[in-house]
Parts: C-alpha cells; sequence; structure tokens
C-alpha cells in the first residue's frame, strides 16, 4: 500500500503579498522564516526560481524568458490583486556567480541589488498602486540577516 500524508486544509485566504526569491536550497527555510515570523506573513503568492527577480531583467539577454516571467506575475496580480510585492536577493548566489547572461561584475551584490531595483521600477511602471519591498540576505556567522535596501 502507498504510504500517504495528510494535512489540514487551511481556510482558503487570498493573500496580499507576491513575493520572488531565488530557489537556492540553502536559502528556503530562512526565506521562509523571515516572511512568516519577522513578516507576518501567513499566506503569500509566490515565485521562486534561480536568481529570484533577476529573470524579469533579462529583456536583452533572453527576451522571451523575461516576458514569460512578466506574465507569470501578471496572472498572480490578476488573480491575486496583492498591494505589496517583496523581492529578495541573496549572498553568494549561485545564479549570479555562474554569470552567462551578463558581463560579470566584480561585485556580486552590487550587481544584485540594481537588479532589484530594476524589478521594482518595472513593477511600479506596470502594476502601480503594489508597493514593492527589497530585501538582501547575507550569512553572518551562523545567521542569516535580511536587511531592507
Amino acid at each position: 500500500m502507498p504510504e500517504v500524508y495528510r494535512t489540514a486544509f487551511a481556510a482558503r485566504q487570498e493573500p496580499d503579498t507576491l513575493v520572488i526569491h531565488c530557489s537556492d536550497p540553502h536559502y528556503q527555510r530562512h526565506i521562509q522564516e523571515f516572511l512568516e515570523q519577522h513578516l507576518g506573513l501567513e499566506s503569500y503568492e509566490l515565485i521562486a526560481v534561480p536568481g529570484g527577480p533577476h529573470f524579469l531583467t533579462l529583456v536583452d539577454y533572453l527576451p522571451k524568458f523575461s516576458w514569460a516571467g512578466w506574465r507569470w506575475v501578471k496572472f498572480l496580480v490578476d488573480v491575486a490583486k496583492p498591494r505589496r510585492a517583496i523581492l529578495i536577493g541573496h549572498q553568494d548566489c549561485r545564479w549570479y556567480r555562474d554569470g552567462r547572461f551578463w558581463q560579470h561584475n566584480a561585485n556580486l551584490r552590487e550587481h544584485q541589488v540594481q537588479d532589484l531595483e530594476r524589478v521594482q521600477a518595472g513593477i511600479a511602471e506596470r502594476f502601480p498602486g503594489i508597493a514593492v519591498q527589497l530585501y538582501f540576505a547575507r550569512l553572518e556567522g551562523e545567521h542569516v540577516v535580511f536587511e531592507s535596501v
């Protein structure tokens, strides 16, 4: 007999926040803890892909990729009508370190912050009225620290 795992289904609640962050497994637990315990989010729309919000900046390098990403965002905005978006980048991101879609910048954090700001501007242009918050996660000793950008 196959193993079955069950959880209680929470009452359907429309989230008022869209979150976009990197899918790096090293940061998943920390990001979820930050969103739920620090920001108090119980439910949120989520897009987690390598490099996080960076996929929305690839208009010059991978226009179809960027177009599809903006379509996903538009779908979630149309369906959930979020009041805010949270964009999260993180230190030592493998997507950024790989650098195959841009000129390698010696300061990856600066590059990531610039991309977060570009996506923030893109959301403001496409979806007026959605407040956008930017965060950057970094290691500090044995802790992950989230700082507002």
